[in-house]
């Protein structure tokens, strides 16, 4: 046998079988609707409002710097850079970051980008269309041998100076854009300095002369 009835908050169902007795509680659709009335109800927790603004302030804030950064000086859409284009425009956006001030013999003194890891060598100046005047990058290879450097994916004319652990500069180059022609020192090298092209004949520095502050 079974029996049935509603109250206000209950469906209460009796059956009777064999003697035993089982009653099945269920919700009714009224206790739903309580339910969904206290989700829809005012957030009257003042903590809670205020991480709530907190939040959503702080996403927009990181969505109007994203859209800053969302085209390169050479007027490329960021996002539809290439992963290799997009480090090399983010890595010359910051001029504090990563640079080291280098001085010749002559007192000319520069302040460089420093490309010290491998996936900082491998990157290089690959992939950036201009440098300003006295722009350039120091590279240090893992250990003193003879240098090698092509110029893959590179747009710019550069000038290369390959620099023993000494601080002496062995040779200087002068690198055509694109050409894959590995260029190597006539010597081991710890390092190698890359500048636009005829910038040490500009600024009169010579192959046998000095760099100090290498680190």
């Amino acid at each position: 046998m079974m029996i049935t009835f509603t109250s206000r908050f209950r469906k209460i169902t009796l059956v009777t079988l064999s003697g035993l007795l089982f009653v099945s509680v269920q919700a009714c659709a009224l206790q739903n609707s309580v339910n969904q009335a206290d989700a829809k109800a005012p957030v009257t927790d003042t903590g809670l409002i205020q991480n709530r603004v907190q939040t959503k302030a702080q996403t927009k804030a990181l969505t109007k710097e994203k859209a800053q950064q969302t085209v390169a000086s050479d007027e490329l859409a960021f996002d539809a850079m290439s992963d290799e284009e997009a480090d090399a425009w983010l890595a010359a956006q910051d001029e504090n970051d990563g640079k080291i001030v280098l001085n010749f013999q002559n007192d000319t003194a520069i302040r460089v980008e420093y490309a010290d890891t491998p996936q900082e060598r491998q990157l290089g100046l690959m992939y950036r269309r201009s440098l300003c005047d006295d722009c350039g990058m120091l590279f240090k290879f893992d250990s003193n041998r003879v240098g090698s450097i092509w110029m893959k994916n590179t747009f710019i004319p550069l000038d290369l100076a390959y620099i023993s652990a000494d601080g002496t500069i062995v040779d200087i180059f002068q690198l055509a854009p694109h050409d894959l022609t590995p260029v190597r020192s006539t010597s081991k090298v710890l390092y190698a300095l890359e500048m636009n092209k005829g910038w040490f004949a500009k600024k009169d520095i010579r192959a046998g002369e000095k760099v100090t502050n290498l680190p």
